[in-house]
């Protein structure tokens, strides 16, 4: 879709524009972004190609390979996704979309075959685009370190208190503890992938431990999680791999994260002395998403896992209709929750593209050829959902580094205080490294607000040379000439810029209208001093 540039004043000088909303004039609100006031960093927004879904990328012919690599990794033209999830391998074989393990049994050598199901293609195409965050995590251990002798179906690792004794293990007799043996392994697949050039940041050694599935899955407390995560530092240190930082503990859903990290601290009171990342995912739960920060000890939390999959909905090109699971609008407002209510600092939706439709990827890429009416056969047509346009609004202009930062409300008018009040009219705020500012804007009310005012407050404490303190505020503090950049997605149009080049008003502020249910993003940039 090409761009559509429709400055913002004109939109505020002729309200009969915006010809599909209800008296637009009548709803306004104001803001304050605070600069000073900050919350976290945030480490960036990905997904995941595990369990070959990769090979949906991959097996694109061009020039649809390109295009689906630009959609998710292209800054410019794409979402600039900045973390890629790589799964680590259990099964003892590729069957169906088996992730095949480097050690299948005791009796074989660690052999990696480089190619991982296909992710260290799409990771290599990654870095490509300047992706330097990649994150690995095993869903399971092999089968043959299970208390079930198996990689799905649960089980747990032999040696974790409280099992590896019990009858009916796999653990032999009298049984033995595969701790150290798992957490050697972990540290060698992670030391194959640095060799070959992708550098894992993080790694996690257990998935949704709530589960048994017919899949890759494998059963833990917190307090059994306790008793690997000293193993697997000193595994990681032992190959020079200190550096590389450990996750827990991918639970399901927010609460049972909060259940699994109580159990941790009792049994591993200065968890965050070993881990660098505390791992959720937001499916199930009471609450399944976020409602308070987690108790994390002061590590960054990340939403690793997220997607419409659990409503069995599928993948819809519709942005809103009536907030079902696999809209782009309630995606959008699920980051939001995310970012604001659990102090999030990264978010990674499931799968980027996958054959599946069912599951729900970003781009859905079959890659079955089809007949045209010409007679001849083409292949690798692809569809965006449109959960992809809302995380695209975030990850494109939210980059690595940013911090959120405070958004207070000032007032309303017309019927805009009632938007704020109902939590229809949802903000949040972040200041760049480079220096830029985004106001991400969420309108989930049929009601279209005609102006929102947007102040930017970044108090600078200053010494004359009196030694006086000069306390000045407004954003034109931070440099000499400010321009504000406006994209929207909603019903009409996806991830459009609708104004461009517009100044900062003398106070620091910008307006602009919000279409009803949108996902409107301000960027603001600067001229830095000295530039």
């Amino acid at each position: 879709m090409h761009p559509i540039i429709s400055p913002a004043w004109l939109w505020l000088l002729h309200p009969f524009l915006v010809h599909a909303q209800t008296e637009p004039q009548t709803y306004r609100a104001s803001f304050t972004v605070n600069l000073v006031q900050r919350y976290q960093t945030i480490d960036g927004f990905g997904f995941c190609e595990a369990f070959q879904r990769a090979h949906s990328i991959s097996n694109l012919p061009q020039p649809f390979q390109n295009e689906v690599l630009d959609l998710l990794f292209n800054t410019t033209t794409g979402a600039g996704f900045s973390i890629f999830r790589v799964g680590l391998g259990s099964s003892e074989d590729s069957r169906g979309d088996h992730m095949n393990s480097p050690q299948p049994s005791p009796d074989i050598e660690f052999h990696w075959d480089g190619y991982d199901s296909g992710q260290v293609w799409v990771a290599k195409q990654a870095q490509r685009y300047g992706v330097e965050t990649f994150y690995a995590d095993a869903w399971s251990a092999p089968g043959w370190m299970k208390t079930n002798g198996r990689d799905d179906q649960g089980g747990r690792l032999c040696g974790v208190r409280g099992e590896g004794s019990a009858n009916g293990t796999k653990c032999g007799t009298p049984p033995v503890s595969y701790i150290d043996e798992y957490s050697q392994y972990l540290a060698r697949y992670v030391k194959e992938y640095i060799d070959a050039g992708i550098p894992i940041r993080h790694v996690g050694f257990l998935n949704e431990p709530n589960l048994v599935k017919n899949y890759a899955t494998m059963q833990s407390t917190g307090s059994q999680a306790a008793d690997i995560i000293p193993s697997l530092t000193r595994a990681l240190s032992k190959l020079n791999l200190a550096t590389v930082g450990i996750s827990c503990c991918e639970a399901q859903g927010w609460s049972m994260a909060r259940d699994l990290l109580t159990q941790l601290s009792s049994a591993l009171p200065n968890f965050s002395s070993y881990l660098s990342i505390v791992t959720t995912h937001t499916y199930k739960g009471s609450p399944p998403g976020p409602d308070i920060p987690l108790e994390t000890q002061g590590l960054p939390t990340w939403v690793s896992e997220i997607s419409p999959i659990m409503d069995r909905l599928g993948l819809t090109t519709t942005w809103y209709l009536n907030h079902a699971e696999n809209e782009g609008l309630r995606n959008a407002i699920n980051i939001h929750e995310a970012l604001t209510k659990g102090n999030a600092s990264a978010y990674i939706y499931w799968i980027g593209a996958g054959q599946s439709k069912a599951e729900a990827p970003f781009i859905w890429a079959p890659n079955r050829p089809e007949r045209v009416s010409s007679g001849g056969i083409v292949g690798g047509r692809y569809t965006i959902g449109s959960t992809y346009w809302a995380s695209a609004h975030f990850s494109r202009f939210i980059r690595s580094g940013a911090r959120r930062v405070e958004v207070r409300q000032e007032m309303t008018g017309g019927r805009g205080g009632s938007l704020v009040e109902e939590g229809t009219l949802l903000l949040s705020a972040y200041d760049n490294l480079d220096g830029s500012v985004v106001v991400q804007v969420i309108n989930n009310s049929d009601v279209a607000v005609g102006e929102i005012e947007v102040e930017l407050w970044d108090q600078l404490v200053r010494f004359g040379s009196d030694g006086k303190r000069d306390v000045s505020r407004g954003l034109e503090m931070r440099g000499q000439d400010c321009e504000v950049e406006t994209w929207v997605t909603d019903n009409e149009r996806r991830f459009v810029v609708v104004a461009s080049g517009e100044k900062l008003w003398r106070d620091g502020s910008f307006r602009g209208p919000l279409p009803a249910r949108s996902l409107t993003t301000y960027v603001v940039r600067c001229v830095q001093w000295g530039s």
